[in-house]
């Protein structure tokens, strides 16, 4: 298993995985509150989101623990990329953005 890398696709932000010669790609941005991943913590084949802690497979994009927050986030899934011939994403990446300080 290679190490998790941030590429840039189309101008976002994509975390690849590549296991069992086989390339896993996700947009970078944490569905809880729309934050970025790029700096976040990589586990094995986990993302965990600096944030609030939400941890996510970078395998199948799947939450395995929800967020240390108020604010819940059903059903909340990693956005895939297909990064085969022309790159798309499975659905339309939202712009990220760091939290307003006070």
């Amino acid at each position: 298993m290679s190490h998790p890398k941030v590429i840039k696709v189309k101008g976002f932000s994509v975390i690849t995985l590549e296991k069992n010669d086989k390339i896993y790609a996700w947009y970078s941005g944490c569905p809880h509150k729309r934050r970025p991943l790029d700096e976040a913590e990589i586990v094995g084949d986990t993302v965990i989101c600096p944030f609030h802690g939400a941890v996510f497979s970078l395998i199948t994009g799947d939450m395995l623990k929800p967020p240390q927050s108020k604010t819940p986030c059903e059903g909340c899934k990693l956005i895939r990329v297909n990064l085969e011939g022309e790159p798309t994403f499975e659905i339309d990446p939202f712009p990220v953005s760091l939290p307003h300080r006070k």
